[in-house]
């Protein structure tokens, strides 16, 4: 139960955060290129490869919680998981990584 309540907390802390709703501001400790914008992981070669390993590790975190809390995981195929993450910063670049991130990991898991 407390780790379904944990879940849920992670999930709300992004769905309320400015970069998805502006309705109500959060703060979150990021760690990483995680806290930086979309545009900013596009923007070379080197910071590319550095926010695509954030965010494999950051989505395994995200489907072991969900595992341990007997929820549904979302896809992990790697090609798939960056596409989507590519495609959710392609519809906002000033977005926070780990809120595009966050998204994608909510489109997949729907899939």
């Amino acid at each position: 139960m407390l780790r379904r309540i944990g879940f849920c907390a992670l999930a709300l802390s992004f769905l309320s955060s400015p970069s998805v709703a502006g309705e109500t501001k959060v703060s979150v400790q990021l760690i990483g290129i995680g806290a930086m914008t979309c545009a900013h992981w596009r923007s070379t070669a080197a910071s590319r490869a550095e926010g695509t390993v954030w965010i494999f590790g950051y989505w395994s975190g995200l489907n072991y919680v969900a595992a341990a809390s007997g929820q549904a995981q979302a896809s992990s195929e790697e090609k798939m998981v960056i596409a989507e993450v590519v495609r959710v910063c392609a519809s906002d670049p000033s977005q926070v990584l780990a809120s595009a991130a966050w998204a994608a990991y909510l489109n997949l898991a729907e899939k």
